[in-house]
C-alpha cells in the first residue's frame, strides 16, 4: 500500500484496460455493461475515485480545485523526461489530434507503472495545491515516467478534462443504477443534488440515495430550449395561453445565493464570481439557498435596466477583477427569469407557474439584478409582436414556456421554444481550412472566410472561421478538394486559393481586431456551399458594416 500497489481491481492499469474497452465498441449497452462490472467489484474509496474519472473529471464538480496544467507544461514535461523535441511532438499530435494520444505515442512500449487509483487521484489533488509552473512541470513529468505508455495517455487525457471515449457522466449514472440495482432517476437526482458522481455512486452502492441534500455552491445543469422558426410552430406546439419572455444577448448565468454568500456560474459551470463583483453586490441578502437561472447582461449606466449589445459585455468577459472605471463604463446585471432551489431545497419539478411565484416573493430591490418581465399571449400575432419588442429592445428574440412544465436541468425538450431568427447571410470565400479535433482529426473541417474589400477592390479580409452547418459527407468531399488547392501547410492549417465559396449565417457583427477586416461574426454557421457564385460576387466590408450599424 505504502508504494501504491494494491489487488488489481484497484490499479488504474486496469481502470484505463476498461477505458479502451469502453472506448472500443460503438455500441451502447456494451460500453454500460463493461463499466457496470468494472465499478461493481471496487472499494468505496476506489469506487469513487473511478465513477469521477470515468466521467471526465479529477474532482466532484462542486471542487472548485483545479489542476491549472496546460498543452504548455505537459509538452515541456514530456519532453524534460523524453528528451523528445518540439517537432517530434508536433507530429504526434498531428497524427492523432489529442494530447492523450500524444502522450502514449512517445511513451510507447513502457511497461504499467502499478499505480491505484488513490496514487492517481494524489497526483491530481498535488497539481491542484502547488503554486508555480515549475512546481506543476515537475510533478507531471515525475507522474509521467512513474506510469506505463496506457497510464500516461489517460493521466493526459483527465488533465484535459476529455476522455474521447464515448461515455458521459450520464452513462457512469446509468451504470452505476444497474451495478447496484437503483433506479436511474434516483442515481440522477441524488447527483443533481450533490455534484459529485463519486460520492453519489457509493451512495448507490450502500442504498442510501434518500441521504444526499442539496449542496450549494456548484453549478446544475441548465434548462435548454428548442428552437422552432415561426411564430406559427410556436403557437401550434404551446398551451394557451403561454408565458412569452425576451431571449436576452448576453450569457446564460447561475446565481447560487446563501445570505450574503454569492456565486455566479457560466453555462460551461465554470466560476466566475470574481468578474462580476457590482452584480454580487446586487444580489447579497436576497434569500437563503436559492439557486437562480438568468443572463448577465451589459446596461445602459443611464437606464440601468436597459441592455446593450453582447459586444458591449465582450469587454467584461475573462476578466477576474473588473477595474471600477470599466465597471462603472460597462454595468452588468443578472436578470433572473427561474428558480432551480429555494431555502436549500430544489423546485424544479414544481409548474413554471408557481416557481414564478417564489421568484416574484424575493426581494428584488436593485438595478443591477432584477426579475425578467413575461406576458401570456395566445396568438401568433401576440407573438409576432412579443419578437419585434424584443428586437427593439435589444434582444436576441424571444423564448416561450408552458407555464406548466418543470425544468429540467441539461435537457431540451418543447416546453420551452426560443424564436430567434439570424440578421441575414453572407456569401464568403475560403482562405484557410484546419483539420478539426477528435472524430474530426483526419478531416479539414474548420473553415477561415473573407469578404473583398470593395467591388472594386478584390483584397481578401478575414471576417471569421466557422465549423458547423455541414453534414460529415461534406465535409469528406471538401476535404480532398481543399488538399488539392492548398498553398502552404503549417502544421495543422492549410492556407489555400480562394475558390470556395460558402453562404454562412450568424448571430451579430461586432467589431473586432482579431481579423483583417475589423469585425467578426458571432456564432457563425455554414448554411451552404455556394457553387453557383464565383469568389468575384462574395459580399464586401460595406455589407458587413451595414450589417453591424456603421453604415
Amino acid at each position: 500500500m505504502s508504494d501504491g500497489l494494491v489487488a488489481a481491481t484497484d490499479r488504474f492499469a486496469d481502470w484505463v484496460a476498461t477505458a479502451d474497452r469502453i472506448r472500443g465498441t460503438s455500441k451502447r449497452l456494451e460500453k454500460l455493461a463493461e463499466l457496470e462490472a468494472y465499478l461493481a467489484d471496487l472499494d468505496d474509496a476506489s469506487l469513487a475515485i473511478a465513477a469521477r474519472f470515468f466521467s471526465g473529471i479529477v474532482f466532484a464538480r462542486h471542487d472548485q480545485r483545479t489542476t491549472n496544467v496546460g498543452g504548455s507544461i505537459l509538452s515541456s514535461a514530456l519532453t524534460e523526461l523524453t528528451g523528445a523535441s518540439d517537432a517530434t511532438l508536433a507530429d504526434a499530435y498531428a497524427r492523432h489530434g489529442d494530447s492523450g494520444e500524444m502522450v502514449g505515442d512517445v511513451l510507447a512500449g513502457r511497461p504499467s507503472g502499478g499505480q491505484n487509483l488513490a496514487w492517481m487521484a494524489d497526483r491530481f489533488a498535488s497539481l491542484a495545491h502547488v503554486r508555480g509552473t515549475g512546481g506543476r512541470r515537475t510533478i507531471v513529468r515525475d507522474t509521467l515516467g512513474a506510469l506505463g505508455a496506457d497510464e500516461a495517455r489517460y493521466f493526459a487525457k483527465l488533465l484535459g478534462g476529455e476522455l474521447r471515449i464515448g461515455l458521459k457522466e450520464a452513462q457512469v449514472e446509468e451504470a452505476a443504477a444497474r451495478a447496484f440495482g437503483r433506479t436511474l432517476a434516483a442515481v440522477r437526482h441524488a447527483n443533481l443534488l450533490r455534484g459529485d458522481i463519486g460520492e453519489v455512486v457509493v451512495l448507490a452502492r450502500r442504498g442510501a440515495l434518500h441521504e444526499a441534500t442539496l449542496a450549494l455552491f456548484h453549478p446544475l445543469g441548465f434548462m435548454l430550449a428548442q428552437p422552432l422558426s415561426t411564430a406559427a410552430d410556436i403557437v401550434g406546439t404551446m398551451p394557451s395561453p403561454f408565458v412569452v419572455e425576451d431571449k436576452y444577448d448576453g450569457i446564460r448565468a447561475q446565481a447560487h445565493v446563501d445570505g450574503e454568500q454569492v456565486r455566479l456560474y457560466s453555462r460551461t459551470l465554470d466560476e466566475i464570481t470574481e468578474g462580476y463583483p457590482d452584480v454580487v453586490a446586487a444580489l447579497r441578502g436576497l434569500g437563503q439557498g436559492l439557486v437562480l437561472d438568468g443572463e448577465l447582461l451589459a446596461v445602459d449606466p443611464a437606464a440601468p435596466r436597459r441592455p446593450r449589445p453582447f459586444a458591449t459585455l465582450q469587454r467584461r468577459l475573462g476578466r477576474k477583477s473588473p477595474s471600477a472605471a470599466l465597471q462603472a463604463e460597462v454595468p452588468a446585471a443578472f436578470v433572473a427569469y427561474d428558480i432551480l432551489a429555494s431555502s436549500t431545497t430544489l423546485v424544479i419539478e414544481s409548474a413554471w407557474r408557481d416557481r414564478r411565484s417564489v421568484l416574484e416573493a424575493l426581494s428584488w430591490r436593485s438595478d443591477a439584478a432584477f426579475l425578467a418581465p413575461y406576458s401570456l399571449v395566445t396568438t401568433e400575432m401576440n407573438v409576432e409582436a412579443a419578437f419585434d419588442a424584443a428586437r427593439i429592445g435589444g434582444n436576441e428574440g424571444i423564448i416561450a414556456k408552458d407555464p406548466g412544465s418543470p425544468y429540467t436541468p441539461g435537457r431540451r425538450g418543447k416546453t420551452w421554444i426560443k424564436l430567434k431568427r439570424p440578421l441575414a447571410t453572407l456569401d464568403v470565400v475560403v482562405t484557410g481550412v484546419e483539420r478539426g479535433h477528435g472524430r474530426r482529426n483526419g478531416v479539414l473541417s474548420d473553415y477561415t472566410f473573407a469578404v473583398r474589400a470593395s467591388e472594386s477592390d478584390s483584397t481578401l479580409l478575414n471576417v471569421g472561421k466557422a465549423y458547423n452547418g455541414l453534414t460529415d459527407v461534406e465535409i469528406a468531399a471538401l476535404t480532398e478538394r481543399f488538399k488539392a488547392i492548398t498553398t502552404e501547410q503549417f502544421g495543422r492549417f492549410h492556407a489555400v486559393r480562394p475558390e470556395v465559396v460558402l453562404e454562412v449565417t450568424f448571430d451579430i457583427v461586432q467589431k473586432s481586431a482579431r481579423h483583417k477586416a475589423g469585425y467578426a461574426l458571432r456564432f457563425p454557421r455554414i448554411v451552404r456551399v455556394r457553387d453557383d457564385k464565383p469568389p468575384i460576387e462574395i459580399d464586401t466590408l460595406a455589407r458587413v458594416r451595414e450589417l453591424a450599424g456603421d453604415s
